[in-house]
């Protein structure tokens, strides 16, 4: 009778120099912040390294008719990009406010509760606030009549909620993103004949 000398699968993995590979998640960066190192902004040099649109949005803070000091700028910073990077999409790894423009990328008016009719209240809050930073990033605007009083319909929890428009830029910022192949197909407008 021959004997095979099998080795036990668990000695293989104790006789080798394999290392797995971390698992490191996939995790969408805003091109706004790909090459950023917020430690290195200051309220001297922020102009030579933020991108135009975060030049434009941090300095009315910054002195003098602000009143930002270094960290406070650096904290700002910290917040918007986690605005922009922080996430709940595991399969994309795309940030809330992505997420959101990609939501909205059909240029359609809506709610967020329509758009996320499956998120829990506490979400349903965040969302709301993402959705006020696209806001201030001229991104999303909400919903007015002609005297300027905000436009709201039930939502799935019978209270009035803002609907939101998606603005132009939105989609630029897919596209600067990367991301202009996910946009949603934006409804032809038809031109109306002149009688």
């Amino acid at each position: 009778m021959t004997i095979i000398n099998t080795e036990d699968w668990l000695h293989v993995l104790e006789n080798t120099d394999y290392e797995p590979a971390e698992n490191t998640p996939k995790v969408y960066q805003s091109y706004r912040f790909s090459e950023l190192d917020i430690d290195s902004i200051t309220i001297d040099n922020y102009k030579k390294f933020l991108m135009p649109s975060l030049i434009e949005q941090v300095e009315m803070f910054i002195p003098p008719s602000g009143s930002f000091k270094t960290p406070d700028l650096r904290r700002y910073l910290d917040l918007i990009r986690g605005y922009e990077t922080s996430t709940t999409d595991l399969m994309l790894g795309l940030s809330l406010a992505d997420q959101i423009r990609l939501t909205f990328s059909d240029m359609r008016t809506s709610t967020i509760c329509d758009r996320y009719p499956e998120i829990n209240l506490s979400e349903k809050r965040r969302y709301r606030c993402v959705a006020e930073y696209l806001i201030r990033q001229e991104e999303l605007t909400k919903l007015r009549d002609e005297n300027g009083k905000l436009i709201k319909k039930i939502g799935n929890m019978q209270k009035a909620v803002v609907l939101y428009k998606p603005l132009p830029k939105l989609l630029e910022t897919l596209k600067k993103s990367g991301l202009g192949h996910l946009i949603k197909s934006v409804p032809k407008v038809k031109p109306v004949k002149s009688t």
